[in-house]
């Protein structure tokens, strides 16, 4: 048996036992309400569940999560896959042909489940008394600790004014995690308009600049770090908790691309943000769009990338009218999300002037990319070409010292030469890689005139 089913098996047992718990405390809960047997009851301790070496377990005890903490967990996770635990709460006041308020809850279409509010679960735990309903609104707090790990979050129903009716809900990502140990990746939608950057690359195929490669090592390290000024009250009053980049330069150079490896270096996922589906010409929309990725992100660990970010952090202006009121409005609220997230933010231009300079005092690193040197365009070459064409050192010298192009076209020469050489039966050569530079060029504008034999 694999280690993968191993954790499986041993993840049901932990759940089985936090399972078994609530049981036990729903019909102690019943008694000593109703004070069926004529005598108070104790009420169960939470079981022991760190011997069992699971999934659940583990993250248990990573969080440090407390009873009532785990009791919530519990209570969220039944409703979800085993409501019938709840079926208790069904019962009516004979006396008054009605539901128990003191049970809070709420009752699905069909009035045939009892779905558990947070009064539902303070009263299993604490039983019905007025110093625990006020004593308990701690969890709504920020800096409760499930609110902390966004592990949860509220029903926000119009109706629901009263704290005691809200439903708790477990984020999708920690049910995959404490159930079946899977590792919560949204997919692209309208409600997460962001994709997974990824790279077939290794960290030893980034060519940059010494100067520019220290910077970028200086993002490794903070990322190595980070915990550190999390944990260390002195170090979280001095130091960010998040940091923030701005990458500028001339298109190909490598931002996209040592973003990716950032993140699979460091063995965090990269979300690309797309900000066709970020910014909206509707007063209001674009905050709203760009709430949906940080609240999803947030405490995930997760590196979000703003490409052609000048679209979205532009300059503010002068107020003359009540767009540019709210282009300014828009352009603050950035700033405030941005300054939140305790995660890394990547910024990426090709217009590094075109950027707020409120964003330049929040930003921890301002990285430029310029266009590779003669040496690093060589060592480009070199590991484009490896593999894929025998072409001499002397030529690759040649390529490296006469074109001043970016990365990111030499790439396309090699895709355009591989094509060229497939399509007349011959091997790639000097000759189609001065064509696929020819192109390149003429993208820009540019001509190129010389002898193609080199």
């Amino acid at each position: 048996m694999n280690n993968t089913v191993d954790l499986k098996k041993n993840n049901s047992i932990t759940i089985k036992k936090e399972l078994d718990w609530l049981k036990k405390m729903i019909e102690l809960r019943f008694e000593n309400h109703f004070l069926l047997n004529g005598s108070f009851k104790r009420m169960p301790k939470a079981p022991n569940i760190f011997v069992d070496e699971s999934l659940y377990s583990k993250w248990i005890l990573d969080n440090d999560l407390k009873e009532f903490d785990r009791l919530i967990i519990i209570s969220c996770l039944s409703n979800i896959f085993f409501p019938e635990v709840f079926d208790k709460f069904l019962i009516k006041n004979k006396a008054l042909d009605k539901r128990f308020t003191e049970f809070s809850g709420k009752l699905d279409g069909e009035k045939s489940r009892f779905i558990p509010t947070f009064g539902t679960i303070n009263f299993i735990y604490h039983g019905n008394t007025a110093d625990s309903a006020f004593n308990s609104q701690y969890i709504f707090d920020n800096e409760y600790i499930l609110n902390k790990i966004s592990a949860i979050y509220f029903s926000n129903e119009k109706n629901e004014e009263f704290k005691m009716s809200k439903v708790i809900y477990l984020h999708d990502e920690v049910i995959k995690m404490i159930t079946i140990g899977q590792k919560f990746k949204p997919d692209y939608s309208s409600g997460f308009p962001a994709k997974l950057l990824s790279t077939e690359l290794k960290w030893n195929d980034l060519v940059l600049n010494s100067v520019v490669m220290d910077e970028v090592e200086n993002v490794n390290t903070w990322i190595q770090y980070q915990n550190d000024i999390i944990n260390n009250s002195n170090l979280s009053k001095k130091i960010n908790r998040g940091y923030k980049c701005l990458f500028y330069g001339p298109p190909g150079t490598g931002k996209t691309l040592t973003t990716s490896l950032i993140g699979k270096h460091n063995n965090i996922d990269v979300y690309r943000v797309d900000l066709s589906q970020i910014v909206s010409k509707y007063v209001g929309e674009t905050e709203k769009n760009l709430s949906k990725i940080f609240d999803i992100a947030e405490n995930k660990n997760w590196i979000l990338f703003f490409d052609e970010a000048e679209s979205l952090f532009s300059k503010r202006t002068m107020v003359g009218d009540s767009k540019d009121r709210f282009a300014n409005q828009q352009t603050a609220y950035l700033l405030q999300r941005i300054e939140d997230y305790r995660g890394l933010v990547i910024l990426a231009t090709n217009l590094k002037p075109n950027i707020d300079r409120a964003f330049s005092r929040r930003i921890q690193s301002v990285i430029n990319f310029p266009l590779p040197s003669s040496y690093e365009r060589r060592k480009l070459w070199r590991n484009s070409l490896n593999g894929i064409a025998d072409l001499e050192n002397k030529l690759i010298i040649k390529l490296a010292k006469e074109f001043e192009i970016s990365g990111g076209s030499i790439k396309n020469v090699i895709q355009f030469s591989w094509l060229y050489a497939k399509r007349t039966g011959e091997s790639i050569n000097y000759k189609h890689l001065i064509e696929g530079i020819r192109r390149e060029l003429m993208k820009d504008g540019k001509t190129l005139e010389m002898n193609i034999d080199g």
